[in-house]
C-alpha cells in the first residue's frame, strides 16, 4: 500500500479537477491517463493496455462518440477479465454454493439492466452494442467477486454502478448531477482495481 500512496495522492487530485470549474475540458480524461502511466512505469503490461483501454474510451466520452466509447471499454473488460481469472487467478476463492449464488446476483443484475434500458434504445446498432458490452461488464465483476480480495470486489462493483447509472441517465431519464454520480464511482473503481492488481500481484 505503501508503494500506492503517490499514485493515490495524484490520481485523487486530477479526479476532484474534474468536478472543478474550469475552462479545461479534457481534464475528465487525466486521471485514466495517470493510472495508465503508472502501471507502464511498473511494467504491468496486462493492467497497462486495460488502463490504456479505459483512457480511450474517456477520450471518447469526452468527444461523446458513444460507439467507440462501448468498443474500447469492451476491451478494457475483456482485458481485466484475463487478469483476475488467467493472468492472477485467485490463490484463495470463495466456496462453490458462494460463486453460484456471485454468479446469479450477476444475472439477475445484468437481466433488471437489459429490462430497464434495451427497450428504450432506439439505434438497434448501439442496443446491440450495450447488451455485448454489459456481458462483459459483469463477467469483468464476477472474475473480481471470486477473489477475496476487497479493493477487487469493490472496484468492480463501483465500475457496474457506475456505469448503470450512466445508462440510465442516457437511455431512461436524465440524472440531476449526472457527472457527480457517474464519474465518482468510476474512478474511485478504477483506483480500487489498480490497487487490487497490486496486492493480488505481491500475494
Amino acid at each position: 500500500m505503501r508503494n500506492n500512496i503517490l499514485v493515490i495522492v495524484v490520481f485523487i487530485l486530477l479526479a476532484v479537477l474534474d468536478f472543478v470549474p474550469m475552462p479545461f475540458p479534457a481534464r475528465m480524461i487525466l486521471p485514466l491517463l495517470w493510472l495508465t502511466l503508472c502501471a507502464l512505469y511498473r511494467r504491468q503490461w496486462a493492467l497497462t493496455a486495460a488502463l490504456f483501454f479505459s483512457f480511450l474510451g474517456d477520450v471518447m466520452g469526452w468527444q461523446h462518440e458513444l460507439i467507440p466509447q462501448i468498443g474500447f471499454f469492451a476491451l478494457a473488460q475483456i482485458t481485466y477479465i484475463a487478469i483476475f481469472s488467467l493472468l492472477l487467478p485467485p490463490k484463495k476463492t470463495w466456496p462453490r454454493r458462494v460463486r453460484i449464488c456471485l454468479l446469479a446476483l450477476v444475472a439477475l443484475v445484468y437481466a433488471i439492466a437489459m429490462n430497464w434500458i434495451f427497450p428504450r434504445v432506439e439505434d438497434r446498432t448501439i442496443a446491440c452494442g450495450i447488451a455485448v458490452y454489459a456481458v462483459l461488464l459483469l463477467g469483468m465483476c464476477y472474475s473480481a467477486l471470486r477473489h477475496r480480495n476487497v479493493c477487487l470486489i469493490a472496484g468492480a462493483m463501483l465500475f457496474v454502478v457506475s456505469d448503470f447509472i450512466l445508462g440510465i441517465h442516457l437511455f431512461v431519464q436524465r440524472m440531476p448531477h449526472s457527472t457527480l454520480c457517474i464519474m465518482v464511482p468510476y474512478y474511485l473503481g478504477q483506483l480500487l482495481l489498480f490497487i487490487g492488481v497490486q496486492a493480488e500481484r505481491s500475494k
